[in-house]
């Protein structure tokens, strides 16, 4: 059946329906069954894939959704291990933004590898700040600049924040298409480039502490 006969074949409230998950996947990238906004269209967009797929094929765009998640995706047509191909669709992350996204990410898996029965992960502000602090960039980030992430972030639909930003009580709620915002490969260039920088620092340190030293004697 191609894109036209479903169409037609279409109640009007499964044409407003089609319509909705459209404009959420070109504007959020996922659309999440855990999220309780998405559920229906999670569920709608999962039962006629194929469709949504033929849709988005003229705009070089494929919908994939990974049933073990619960994520459905707009992602662009061409193979995974290609990575000159189309990404027109992708956001580029700022250097702050990839640091809090990447950081989410791990706990997140650590979370999913300790056994937790959900594929959605709830954790404190503070986890984000202990985590940012294993690599020496708690000091990179303040309230207002976590907040201004935390809201690109969201509107991905890879969080949810329940409660204000600097409150004791304040929770971030973590999404599984966390798992798909990054490709492996960038994040491994993160790690290594995160972890060369904190050499670097701490090079830089020593040898300041050394010059005072010598300053000193």
């Amino acid at each position: 059946m191609n894109i036209v006969e479903a169409w037609d074949g279409f109640t009007i409230s499964e044409k407003q329906m089609f319509q909705n998950c459209c404009r959420k996947l070109i504007k959020r990238t996922f659309i999440v069954r855990d999220k309780q906004e998405d559920k229906r269209q999670y569920f709608f967009v999962s039962n006629k894939e194929e469709i949504f797929s033929d849709y988005f094929a003229f705009m070089g765009f494929e919908v994939k959704c990974d049933k073990s998640t619960g994520v459905v995706m707009l992602d662009s047509v061409g193979s995974s291990g290609d990575s000159d191909r189309l990404r027109s669709n992708r956001y580029r992350f700022s250097k702050d933004e990839t640091i809090v996204l990447c950081c989410l990410w791990l706990i997140y898996i650590s979370r999913l590898k300790e056994g937790t029965l959900s594929s959605v992960v709830v954790i404190g502000v503070s986890d984000l700040v202990y985590e940012l602090e294993k690599y020496d960039a708690r000091d990179m980030f303040n309230k207002t600049s976590l907040d201004n992430i935390f809201k690109v972030l969201k509107n991905f639909s890879l969080i949810d924040i329940d409660g204000s930003i600097g409150d004791m009580d304040c929770r971030l709620i973590l999404y599984p298409s966390l798992q798909f915002a990054l490709d492996i490969e960038e994040f491994e260039r993160f790690v290594k480039e995160v972890v060369e920088v904190v050499l670097k620092d701490k090079d830089s340190i020593e040898e300041v502490s050394d010059d005072q030293i010598d300053d000193n004697d």
